[in-house]
């Protein structure tokens, strides 16, 4: 998944992360690496020159390891999945580019300048020649397009949050109070100055507190905001965008050809055609040694299957992606816009969230399931985050008896014997569990989930029997389905850490709906001008860290690293965080048909 343009995390939905900018796949030249974090270490090296002289054009052919399929909302304004955004990534384009640091940098389509004292930042494009996929001239408008659009009382979207309110004048133009952002000053037909209410650190990031998305504002100023989900310019061949490539065809759901853009602004695509496909990771083995496809991100529960394929060529890149699971305990109120917690929410008790992480011998998981590749996570802020991850940071190991004794302390007793413990109130404690079906080894981790939180006495059974269909799962957990208790979820992160756009009051992606006061205060010290100061920073994110273990709301379980597998026909291929060098519009192949 491209995640230039990423203002939020994504919805975590392939079996593992798929990451275009930073994807990988068998290198004679494998190596290991490891971060400061100290914990993060990979399998392969993390790019490969293949042999053999490029041949003009040909067929990429892309597999989107996935068990769902695409639901076709390719506008990254409005995409919520790694299936859809996946494919978007390629036929949008971000305002900014980032460093490996995941800093921004003033290469791309857009420069930005931070002016903290004044409280602004002004970005200016790159040129004044650009085009979108269609012709048309790009111009500051589309930009200032697209950050109204989004606050628009009319957006459908979950972007609206914290960050675009943060914008002067933003909540009056989205309560109806204003017909424009006063905060969005154009000075040019190429340069805007965006003046904020506070500066935040995260501005300086990809995927930050700076909005990096933009619009094509001569289509969708003629369409109803309501109606752009369904609109065929966001779910067609008729796409307008800055990608490197555009939509020829599309098989719902399953696939989709791209063509080059003849606009691109770093040159036009070197390959014919990118076939994007999605491959069910039951599947994905037999279809790379097939030679079917060019680039997958590989099942880890499937590393014994595929490791000794001669046909590709694995990289690896540590994952910017965990999974996690979290606790129903509110709602979101629309009409309010922001989450509401329940206080006497099933799952309002801290000691029960805690011993139901403590059950969990997640890191056994990792080992047995996913060939050591996924491993347990201390921290919500994962190694991929290495300036701020605190590797100190008190994780919950498996300890069952210390899990029992957290429950017995509560209250939460085997008042009948029957070897499950009842509510403190001696009415019967029956907790229902949601989880997205993925693939064999995700199965057989429910199951042990459900198998180690009967081993500390609590019945926990599995909604609706069963795991359950990617989208369907998250239009349950977003709808706060009241029969769903707790749930087993992931995150794509992006590459800024903050925590308000997941946890904040008003964020719709903080499924948990768990908001109080200390975290509050600790999400605005993280987006304070304080900490432009690095050791500030650290210090803020120190905090959060203990403060949502010690919550206990939500908390990760498998984090790792991912692999890709390249065949040996793509001549060369990058993953490098930050890396330019292997985007698609720049792979070339050495053959007509893939190594077999």
């Amino acid at each position: 998944m491209n995640m230039n343009k990423k203002k939020m995390m994504i919805l975590f939905s392939a079996t593992t992360a798929l990451t275009l900018a930073a994807c990988g796949g068998n290198n004679s030249s494998s190596s290991t690496t490891s971060t400061e974090a100290g914990t993060a270490k990979t399998k392969y090296a993390s790019e490969v020159t293949h042999e053999g002289t490029p041949i003009k054009g040909g067929t990429l052919k892309y597999a989107i390891v996935s068990s769902s399929p695409f639901s076709g909302i390719f506008a990254d304004e409005l995409s919520q999945v790694t299936t859809d955004s996946t494919i978007g990534g390629l036929i949008d384009e971000s305002m900014f580019e980032y460093d490996e640091n995941r800093k921004l940098t003033n290469t791309g389509l857009a420069s930005i300048k931070f002016d903290v004292e004044n409280k602004t930042a002004t970005v200016t494009l790159n040129s004044k020649e650009y085009k979108w996929s269609d012709g048309q001239p790009v111009t500051i408008d589309d930009y200032i397009f697209a950050y109204q659009a989004i606050g628009n009382k009319d957006y459908t979207g979950v972007r609206y949050d914290g960050d675009f309110k943060n914008v002067v004048g933003m909540e009056d133009y989205h309560n109806g109070k204003a017909d424009s952002v006063s905060g969005l000053e154009k000075v040019d037909d190429y340069t805007v100055k965006i003046h904020f209410k506070e500066m935040s650190p995260s501005m300086q990031l990809a995927g930050g507190s700076v909005s990096a998305y933009i619009m094509p504002k001569h289509i969708f100023k003629d369409i109803p905001e309501a109606e752009w989900e369904q609109s065929d310019y966001v779910r067609s061949k008729k796409f307008v965008g800055l990608g490197q490539f555009k939509i020829d065809s599309i098989v719902a759901g399953e696939s989709v050809t791209l063509v080059p853009n003849e606009h691109y602004y770093k040159g036009v695509a070197k390959v014919d055609k990118v076939v994007m496909e999605v491959v069910s990771p039951d599947n994905i083995v037999s279809e790379m040694k097939a030679g079917n496809y060019d680039i997958a991100t590989m099942p880890n529960a499937q590393y014994e299957a595929y490791k000794d394929l001669t046909n590709v060529t694995f990289l690896s890149s540590q994952e910017s992606a965990y999974e996690y699971i979290g606790f129903h305990l509110g709602k979101y109120d629309n009409a309010a816009g922001k989450n509401v917690t329940d206080p006497n929410a099933k799952m309002s008790d801290a000691n029960l969230r805690q011993a139901m992480a403590y059950a969990l011998d997640v890191e056994a998981a990792g080992q047995n399931l996913y060939n050591g590749l996924q491993h347990a996570s201390n921290s919500i802020i994962i190694p991929f985050f290495k300036d701020v991850y605190n590797k100190d940071q008190e994780g919950f190991t498996y300890n069952p008896e210390k899990a029992k004794q957290l429950l017995d302390e509560a209250g939460y007793k085997d008042v009948d014997g029957d070897g499950l413990r009842e509510n403190k109130d001696g009415s019967k404690l029956k907790i229902t569990f949601a989880a997205r079906t993925r693939d064999e080894a995700n199965e057989s981790l429910v199951q042990q989930y459900l198998n180690w939180w009967k081993e500390i006495g609590l019945d926990v059974q599995l909604y609706t029997g069963r795991t359950i269909e990617l989208n369907s799962f998250y239009d349950k957990i977003q709808a706060d389905d009241p029969e769903i208790d707790v749930f087993a979820a992931g995150w794509s992160t992006g590459y800024d850490p903050n925590p308000e756009g997941l946890f904040g009051e008003t964020a719709k992606f903080n499924f948990e709906r768990y908001v109080d006061p200390e975290g509050n205060a600790i999400m605005k010290k993280i987006s304070s001008t304080e900490a432009f100061d690095s050791a500030k920073n650290i210090e803020f994110y120190k905090e959060w860290q203990k403060y949502v273990h010690d919550k206990a709301f939500i908390f990760p379980t498998l984090v790792g690293e991912s692999i890709t597998a390249v065949n040996k026909r793509v001549k060369y291929f990058d993953v490098n965080l930050g890396s330019q060098k292997s985007a698609l519009y720049q792979i070339e192949l050495t053959s007509d048909t893939a190594a077999k």
